[in-house]
């Protein structure tokens, strides 16, 4: 009986392992997150001052890439903020902002997990998304409107170009290509019609997904 006090004692001293339950998400995302990834919709017309996309905007592509699975949206989301992977970003703003600083060390897993699933359920927000299709309008994306040159291919300028006026952005933020070059799918430095339709298709059957 000793043994078994004595066991349990040191059990309580070590501590229990924090839960996400435990976790005030909201507060934690204020102080650690939204100084890069702006909340405030007031600030939306001027992207080109960002220092990260804003937190809507994250979970607008988030839930075109995982749909309704928002157990994968946490564990894929989660493990990328703790260590950033370029082949693993669904968000063509990597190549605006770069890879975003691990947060390793900074902020727990399970902190990152609580922050993902409060994100998951409160953004995007329908004043964000109403916005952003005001500002993009009804046009969509295609393959002869990101064809600036008329050649029959896309190269990575042309594709930032249409990106950069379809947001407001100014063009010489652009840091990478990254985004652009998963679409690449035979790296010959453009993309071609096929590669274009495959992306569009790709795009379509997430959304029919996510319904």
């Amino acid at each position: 009986m000793k043994t078994k006090k004595l066991l349990l004692a040191s059990i309580l001293a070590l501590g229990t392992p924090l839960l996400a339950s435990d976790i005030d998400a909201t507060k934690l995302f204020q102080n650690k997150c939204a100084f890069c990834h702006i909340t405030d919709l007031s600030r939306m017309d001027n992207k080109s001052a960002f220092l990260a996309p804003p937190a809507d905007e994250i979970m607008t592509h988030a839930k075109l890439e995982y749909g309704k699975d928002k157990a994968k949206a946490i564990k894929s989301m989660s493990e990328y903020i703790m260590a950033p992977d370029p082949q693993k970003t669904f968000c063509a703003s990597i190549e605006t902002f770069g890879m975003m600083p691990a947060q390793k060390g900074i902020i727990t897993q399970k902190e990152a997990e609580a922050i993902i699933d409060m994100m998951y359920t409160k953004y995007p927000r329908k004043e964000f998304t109403a916005k952003e299709a005001e500002t993009k309008g009804a046009g969509g994306m295609t393959f002869e409107k990101l064809d600036i040159n008329k050649n029959g291919s896309i190269t990575a300028k042309e594709f930032q170009i249409f990106r950069a006026n379809r947001n407001n952005i100014d063009p010489n933020k652009f840091k990478n290509t990254l985004y652009f070059d998963r679409m690449d799918l035979d790296s010959d430095g453009k993309m071609d019609r096929k590669e274009f339709d495959k992306m569009k298709a790709d795009k379509m059957r997430k959304k029919q997904q996510a319904l």
